[in-house]
């Protein structure tokens, strides 16, 4: 029938005295006067759809149905809560349809946020007034003894200030408190500084890593005083790589002492971050930034945090930096990846330069040669020699083997004192 057609008026009967209509449940329409009243609100509900929907088993199912996706919901909140299933799952509309990815929010900016925050309420500004004027830069709170906070910066701010110096921190927070210096250690680049912060609870101290670990490549992030940066007109941050070198800096511009072990980082800070933190994507203190005359730009010098702890440690206890040991390379590079893994090692350090009457000189090891143990310890980068030289005495009679031209060699020998200018073999 079609929808412009009218019904039969009577049930019993067809145009023509055709056939008698089939039974009501055996056809797919109903006249007006055969549907009964609707169980719900009154509107007309089809015979069969009536009964299906009045019947016990449909109820039963109907029950077991409901039941089934209350189970599920609750099933799906507690995986929610766990973490089990992302709050924000992909929506998939169609199974030849790829998921729709959200983009990621929180890889750079938010690590880097997470970071500063750790750092920045342990950076202070520094300020050095003295007989060649005004110096400023920053420096890293790296204890706290009672209500004294003991502050690592770098030693170039005082090399021309006498007697009647003046210096001053700034804190994160603003506070300016009088700061008196410890001690200097030009060979390693760092000072400590010694001020009380107020207010107390306000202030905190850095978390300090080790560069044992630092690979080549590996990012860090050089942090300066937020009161510096803001008085410059610039961010307070400065983010790069670590370089797989260990360089050792001639004297120039008339400075009498050479720097020792330093690490280059690839980035750019201002001068007024020198004495700042470096630190890794984790907020762990890897070192202090340090100038170094003439260094290319582009390039940042990185007193490792493991020598300027034994630094603060000595200054603390006798006021003075304590003698470095002394093996004797002094320019560094790591062997890692596939070149180690041909020379079946997990890593070395091959040497660039040897100093002249050094220990490893004496021993025998030359330019070119790999240090691959120091008594019987793995030397995997030049991280992992300066490190293990920051705890080490001078006098101590440590075994080291290497290997020269393809050759596996050893020999015992005794560590010096780190001398203040050396000259390459």
């Amino acid at each position: 029938m079609g929808p412009d057609e009218d019904e039969p008026d009577e049930p019993a009967e067809v145009a023509g005295g055709a056939k008698p209509w089939p039974p009501p449940d055996d056809r797919l329409w109903r006249h007006p006067s055969e549907v009964g009243a609707s169980p719900v609100g009154g509107a007309p509900l089809p015979y069969r759809v009536a009964d299906w929907a009045r019947s016990p088993g449909t109820r039963t199912s109907f029950v077991g149905a409901a039941a089934g996706c209350l189970g599920a919901l609750v099933t799906a909140g507690v995986l929610l809560a766990a973490g089990v299933v992302p709050s924000k799952a992909p929506l998939v509309t169609s199974s030849r349809q790829a998921p729709e990815v959200p983009v990621p929010r929180t890889s750079v900016a938010s690590s880097l946020t997470s970071v500063l925050e750790l750092v920045d309420p342990s950076v202070v500004g520094v300020t050095v007034n003295g007989p060649q004027g005004e110096e400023t830069g920053s420096g890293v709170i790296v204890n706290i003894v009672g209500k004294e906070s003991y502050i690592l910066t770098d030693s170039a701010q005082f090399s021309g200030s006498g007697t009647g110096m003046q210096v001053q921190v700034t804190s994160y927070w603003g506070y300016v408190a009088a700061a008196r210096l410890v001690g200097t250690d030009p060979a390693s680049g760092v000072a400590l500084l010694k001020a009380v912060i107020e207010p107390a609870r306000d202030v905190t101290a850095a978390n300090p890593g080790s560069v044992a670990n630092v690979q080549d490549g590996e990012a860090v992030i050089a942090v300066g005083s937020l009161y510096m940066a803001g008085s410059n007109s610039g961010p307070n941050f400065t983010t790069g790589y670590m370089s797989d070198t260990a360089s050792y800096i001639q004297p120039v511009n008339g400075a009498t002492d050479a720097l020792y072990s330093l690490l280059p980082a690839n980035m750019s800070v201002s001068p007024w971050a020198y004495g700042g933190a470096v630190v890794d994507t984790n907020g762990n203190l890897l070192g202090i930034v340090v100038p170094v005359p003439g260094q290319t730009s582009g390039l940042t010098y990185v007193a490792p945090i493991d020598t300027a702890i034994a630094d603060e440690t000595a200054m603390m206890k006798d006021g003075q930096a304590p003698p470095h040991p002394w093996l004797g390379v002094l320019d560094a590079t790591d062997v890692t990846g596939p070149r180690a893994r041909l020379l079946g090692l997990d890593g070395s350090v091959e040497v660039e330069s040897v100093a002249a009457g050094s220990p490893a000189a004496k021993a025998g090891i030359a330019d070119n040669d790999l240090i691959t143990s120091l008594n019987g310890r793995p030397v995997v980068s030049v991280g992992n020699l300066i490190a293990w030289l920051a705890s080490a005495k001078p006098g101590e009679v440590v075994s080291v083997t290497w290997r020269s031209g393809g050759r596996e060699r050893a020999s015992d020998l005794t560590l010096g004192t780190e001398p203040v200018v050396a000259n390459p073999s």
